[in-house]
């Protein structure tokens, strides 16, 4: 058996990436560390993700994944669904600003109205403009789906990656720094 360098969990010896967080980077376990102890981490495993799933779901409620991550700050529960909260939060802000500018622009184009002195005339909205505004709403009910997919995983008890999450690097380099930070 080998042990996953980023989160510690078991993995077999053929194994490609840890089923936990889809790291690639193990370490060989000893003979002795696999026969009794193995069986304590499991244990204290279950104890940790059933004490910890009524609050880890929070993590996928936007900020409030500042409450697990304070008030769990020493469960790898937590830690897991922390992490893919705020990556989740973090393509969601970048997804919502990129919709923004670009509907401003559009609105720029291709406007809904015209002023004409003290008179507005309102018409219906450009093609350019519906699309547009379809598009952006699929990728809203994308985010919202992902979201509801976390909150399931988490009361549940399962540690299971959202979907595409792991292209998002950079905030799993960030909240490492966070949580080293707390549990100095």
């Amino acid at each position: 058996m080998k042990n996953c360098n980023k989160c510690g969990a078991q993995v077999t010896d053929d194994a490609k990436f840890c089923s936990n967080c889809g790291s690639t980077e193990f370490t060989q376990e000893s003979a002795e560390a696999q026969t009794a102890p193995v069986q304590a981490e499991v244990l204290d495993g279950d104890a940790d993700v059933n004490a910890n799933k009524g609050i880890a779901w929070l993590a996928y409620l936007g900020l409030l994944l500042l409450v697990p991550l304070f008030a769990r700050k020493a469960s790898s529960y937590c830690k897991f669904h922390v992490m893919q909260g705020a990556k989740l939060l973090a393509v969601s802000i970048v997804y919502t600003t990129i919709t923004e500018i670009t509907k401003a622009i559009i609105r720029g184009i291709f406007p809904a109205h015209v002023r004409i002195g003290l008179l507005t005339y309102y018409y219906e909205p450009s093609a350019p403009t519906v699309i547009f505004t379809l598009l952006f709403a699929v990728g809203s009910i994308f985010i919202g789906v992902l979201s509801i997919m976390g909150i399931v995983n988490a009361a549940t008890g399962k540690r299971k990656e959202l979907l595409l999450m792991d292209k998002v690097p950079f905030v799993d380099n960030l909240m490492e720094k966070i949580y080293a930070s707390l549990n100095k």
